[in-house]
């Protein structure tokens, strides 16, 4: 049995009081001990009788339903947050010049070539300097 969902948590959440431990078949989860373990609940990481024995006292303890509740909606919000994608052709672009820069997109030379005109006009001195860059592709 896994974690329950947020559903499932806001209805317990109308049952229990709040530092009262829930109590099945004699086994009890205070609510510390089902605060320590909340996380691996969330996550399917416990085993199945604790994870039974957890989910019951989530049903039954208000405040840990609460509690339990409140890390899910976390947890879906962190979730939207970090589907976001950057548009399509932005990506093309970053990874294009990656692989310039990392050499393996087929570039078989690069040349860059650098002019500098001075001219003087009198006392004035100008200084020009032109750079360009050529990649060429297989």
């Amino acid at each position: 049995m896994g974690a329950p969902d947020a559903s499932a948590v806001a209805r317990g959440a109308a049952t229990g009081e709040a530092g009262k431990p829930a109590s099945s078949e004699g086994t009890c989860v205070s609510c510390e001990e089902m605060i320590a373990h909340l996380q691996a609940f969330l996550d399917h990481e416990c085993e199945r009788s604790v994870a039974e024995r957890l989910a019951r006292h989530v049903a039954d303890c208000a405040h840990c339903a609460q509690i339990a509740d409140a890390e899910q909606h976390l947890r879906a919000i962190i979730r939207s947050r970090c589907a976001e994608q950057a548009p399509p052709e932005l990506r093309a672009r970053v990874l294009g010049r990656l692989a310039v820069l990392r050499g393996t997109s087929g570039v078989a030379s690069v040349s860059r070539t650098t002019s500098t005109t001075v001219s003087r006009d009198g006392s004035r001195v100008t200084v020009t300097r032109t750079s360009s860059m050529r990649v060429e592709r297989d």
